[in-house]
């Protein structure tokens, strides 16, 4: 008789990126989706897979390794 271990199920990360914007300390990126991103001190959080694959593409934005 075996018993019954809980399986585990892997699931992808949440989409989380900050980039340091290279020439705004503040500005609102408005993407083609129609969403909507605050740069704050220089810094912007992408919480979406299209919002990073935007900012990577953009020659203003640089993507900071995540702490911890």
């Amino acid at each position: 008789m075996t018993k019954d271990t809980p399986q585990t199920v892997s699931r992808p990360a949440p989409a989380r990126a900050t980039f340091l914007d290279t020439r705004f300390r503040s500005r609102v990126i408005v993407f083609p989706s129609g969403d909507v991103l605050h740069v704050q001190s220089g810094e912007a959080v992408a919480t979406t897979a299209a919002q990073i694959e935007y900012l990577d593409a953009h020659p203003d934005f640089k993507r900071l390794k995540e702490r911890g």
